[in-house]
Formats: C-alpha cells, structure tokens, sequence
C-alpha cells in the first residue's frame, strides 16, 4: 500500500514537472511579447488596488535580486544574439529574451504573493493536519469505519490544488490572485480528509 502511494506521488510529481517545462517552451515560443508585458502591468496593479502599495513594494523587494540578476543574464544574450545573420530571425530572438524576462518578472511576482498567503495559510493547515490526526486516532476507540472514499477523495483534492496553484505561477495571463489563498485553504482542507479518514491500521 505504502509503495503504491509512493509510486503514485512520484508519478504526480513527474508529469507536473514535464507539463511546466514544455509548456513554458511553448509559452515562449508562441506567446506574443505585449500579452507578458500586459500580464505584469495586470497583476501588479490588481495588488495594488486589493491590498495597497505596501504589499507590492514588499513582493518587489524579495524578488529584487533575483530580477537583478537575470536583468544581467538578458543584457549579455541580447548583446549576443545576432549571430544568425537573418534579421527576422535575430529580432525574434531578442523579442524572445526580452519575452522571457519578463514572464520571468510575471512568475517571481506570483511566486512572492505565494510566499505571502503562505504565512498565513500555513498556521491554518497545519491546525487541519493536526485536527485530523487526533479525529482519526479517536476514531480508533470507536466503532466507526473509516472512508476510503473520502481518504482518496483528499488526496485527488490536494493534487488538483497544487496543480492549480502551480499553473497559476506560470501561466501567462492575468487570473484573481484569490488563486493562492483558495488553494492554500483547499489544500488544508484536502490533508484534514486524507488524514481523517485514513486507515486505522497502517
């Protein structure tokens, strides 16, 4: 049983990270330059109308080495970049480097509100985790059954919530940031049913 869950959660893992890179390779590829360019003018200003400027300048101020250094890392590609000697295809590879800069930008963003939400998402899941661990080893003196269902159902939950949360980060247009506190919660709530109704012998 417990090599069963492991295959699978590897399994998980590995698809979700095969879509992230392929996609994001056909995200940079197709995707036009103006939709990145509006995307992070989108997602900043909808934080600083839901939550202030604060709340910006704070997510700025995490991302702000990292968005140095890969302004750095561009710079040195774009002064690089005509090597193929067709100007249709140097432009769009500098349309390309420029897009993928600030894709960037739209993802550290995202992953900083993320960080955000998770200081105050984490106390509460763990107070689910921690509500389902001792409802089910109080279960155990009972002569209730446990739910298989529901302990799969928490578990298919957690996946999608991740994976929603994951998809968020990285797609390239502008969703409710509602997304991470949603799906933090779902998360929460899926590992209190999973751990709930999980057998009572293992």
């Amino acid at each position: 049983m417990a090599t069963a869950q492991k295959e699978n959660k590897h399994s998980f893992s590995s698809v979700l990270l095969v879509i992230v890179l392929f996609g994001s390779l056909a995200v940079l590829a197709f995707v036009p330059v103006q939709v990145f360019e509006n995307v992070r003018n989108a997602e900043q200003l909808s934080i600083q109308n839901w939550l202030g400027e604060e709340v910006d300048q704070w997510i700025m101020m995490r991302i702000f080495d990292v968005l140095a250094l890969a302004n750095s890392e561009a710079k040195e590609s774009l002064a690089s970049v005509a090597v193929s000697g067709n100007a249709k295809i140097d432009d769009w590879l500098v349309q390309r480097v420029y897009a993928s800069l600030v894709w960037l930008h739209v993802v550290l963003y995202r992953s900083g509100l993320l960080l955000m939400w998770l200081a105050f998402g984490v106390p509460v899941v763990l107070a689910t985790v921690i509500d389902g661990h001792f409802l089910r080893e109080i279960r155990k003196t009972s002569f209730t059954s446990q739910s298989p269902v529901l302990h799969k159902s928490g578990l298919d939950i957690f996946k999608v919530a991740v994976t929603l949360m994951v998809a968020w980060v990285f797609i390239p247009w502008h969703i409710t940031m509602l997304v991470a506190p949603i799906g933090i919660l779902t998360t929460g709530v899926a590992a209190w049913l999973w751990i709930s109704n999980a057998p009572k012998r293992i």
